[in-house]
């Protein structure tokens, strides 16, 4: 912008050095009843020349306070460049801002940016989540030797008065994304694996995330990037690793449930063996100590109570102790 109004005040410059024309009026001799008149020069104004020239001069005025003035949007952060490339400015807070009319703006965004690594589905590079994905998943490699691929989500945010260091360091916001931070989460994303087994990079998820959460967060120290959320999505080991786990969980899960039915044949067994020493107690105790006649009466009355409730005849014939129990009916008969 500001080589555009440069421009425009150079042909402004040229139009007012053009803005009048000289004519000269051509010598005439005498003659008679004429006098001589003398070759005369004469300016007059060049309409042409003036109105480009007022036109060029707004236009240089007009670019020029454009290059001077910027907004800036929240969550950015400019860094003002001048023409031998010194930096000469930063501004990181929102609304409008003044520089000098050749420096230029370098952006960058502070706000939460998302880092996605997952597998093209149907050829689309689409994140699922309405922006462009970072690049296929990462195939990582274990402590068995085993190589699976490692989806991920990564959201990181960059310190404001960290961004004149970045950008002396990678110039450009797009640079900083490839070079540095596309770089550092793939080679984070293949070194933790080393530490884990195939089965526990399966199994132990969230261990897996926390340690390469704790890597990235060491290796941008200091570098004014923050970790604001890391997820693994998916681990996806070879085929036969799938099938030959779900095998041990199968027989694991079988293992378990015997193991279940042998504590439950345990703890019945233990109770009959209870309720039997509980009779055997009973019954030395019966012996030791008979029951009185009142007593075994009483007994006598609560089983009859007892069995006619539940609705069966009793019948006692006169004279005897013998007691016939007919189911069925519900009357006691003496």
């Amino acid at each position: 912008m500001f080589v555009a109004a440069i421009v425009f005040l150079v042909i402004a410059l040229i139009a007012l050095f053009f803005r009048r024309r000289t004519y000269t009026t051509p010598e005439r001799p005498a003659t008679p009843g004429r006098e001589a008149r003398p070759a005369v020069p004469t300016r007059r104004p060049n309409l042409i020349a003036a109105w480009t020239a007022a036109a060029a001069g707004v236009l240089f005025v007009g670019l020029t306070l454009g290059s001077t003035l910027y907004a800036q949007d929240t969550g950015e952060s400019k860094v003002q460049v001048d023409i031998s490339g010194n930096i000469v400015g930063q501004t990181t807070d929102s609304g409008f801002h003044f520089k000098a009319p050749w420096a230029t703006l370098h952006t960058f965004n502070i706000r939460n940016q998302t880092v996605t690594y997952i597998n093209a589905v149907n050829g689309s590079d689409s994140d699922n989540n309405g922006n462009v994905r970072s690049g296929p998943y990462v195939t990582v490699q274990d402590q068995d030797g085993v190589s699976s691929n490692v989806s991920l989500n990564l959201q990181y945010s960059i310190d404001a008065k960290s961004v004149t260091d970045i950008y002396r360091s990678y110039k450009t916001e797009e640079n900083f994304k490839t070079q540095f931070i596309g770089n550092s989460v793939r080679s984070v994303v293949r070194q933790v694996p080393n530490d884990f087994t195939t089965i526990e990079l399966i199994t132990k998820r969230g261990t897996v995330e926390k340690s390469m959460i704790q890597a990235l967060e060491t290796r941008w120290k200091g570098s004014g990037v923050h970790v604001d959320n890391f997820a693994l999505q998916e681990i996806t080991p070879p085929k036969s690793v799938t099938e030959a786990y779900a095998t041990a969980q199968q027989a694991q899960i079988q293992v378990t449930k015997e193991r279940a039915l042998l504590d439950a044949k345990k703890v019945q067994a233990q109770q009959q063996v209870a309720e039997a020493q509980g009779q055997a107690d009973a019954n030395e105790v019966l012996n030791e100590h008979p029951l009185s006649a009142a007593a075994l009466k009483q007994r006598e009355i609560e089983a009859l109570k007892s069995a006619g409730d539940n609705g069966s005849l009793i019948v006692v014939p006169q004279g005897t102790d013998n007691i016939l129990s007919l189911p069925g009916t519900g009357s006691t008969t003496k």
